[in-house]
């Protein structure tokens, strides 16, 4: 059994392949220019997940001359690799299991200063609107967006940027309810 993260990412491998055969380079850029706003991956990660995946038949390799260039290996779906593509689609989601750095050290903060544990909680709020910005602004690059096959495509595309925003909105909207209860009262002794 493969720990979910490698689960998710052989997916995501197979998914994109899917649209169209490619390189490993060129997987790592759709991984940036669709997902990337929530899933992270390195281009290490691709090609060891390549390599896996061509091993167990998921995926096939053929290497294209470079014209002028090194050759590269463009990789694209097997029938194995669609089949299991469609099966890990079908399945249902596991439960999200939240590990929240700051929840960590919020539970833990009793003997902070107060001002140390406003500016803890400034510091994350300023790094979810810069999140949040990025997302707002992924919502009008038209080169995401032109990659999409369908306007069904797309469509799902731009709900899971807005989930992103949604998230970012509801986190932002805690740390400014979380300041404003933490925030020492005034005249009180």
């Amino acid at each position: 059994m493969y720990p979910m993260a490698r689960v998710s990412l052989r997916a995501a491998i197979l998914g994109f392949l899917r649209l169209e055969p490619t390189s490993g380079y060129m997987l790592r850029k759709r991984f940036e220019g669709s997902v990337g706003a929530f899933w992270s991956v390195t281009q290490s990660q691709i090609y060891r997940e390549l390599h896996a995946l061509e091993k167990d038949g998921l995926v096939v390799s053929e290497r294209e001359p470079g014209e002028g260039k090194p050759d590269r290996l463009v990789y694209s779906l097997s029938k194995r690799g669609m089949v299991e593509l469609d099966a890990w689609l079908r399945a249902p989601v596991e439960p999200l299991h939240l590990r929240h750095p700051l929840l960590l050290k919020f539970v833990l903060a009793a003997e902070l200063p107060p001002r140390v544990l406003d500016d803890v909680l400034a510091k994350y709020g300023d790094s979810l609107a810069a999140t949040r910005a990025e997302y707002t602004a992924r919502l009008s690059m038209k080169e995401i967006f032109s990659l999409a096959r369908s306007k069904r495509e797309a469509t799902l595309w731009r709900l899971s940027i807005e989930h992103g925003l949604a998230w970012c909105d509801a986190e932002l909207a805690w740390v400014d309810k979380a300041r404003r209860e933490l925030r020492p009262k005034r005249g009180r002794r």
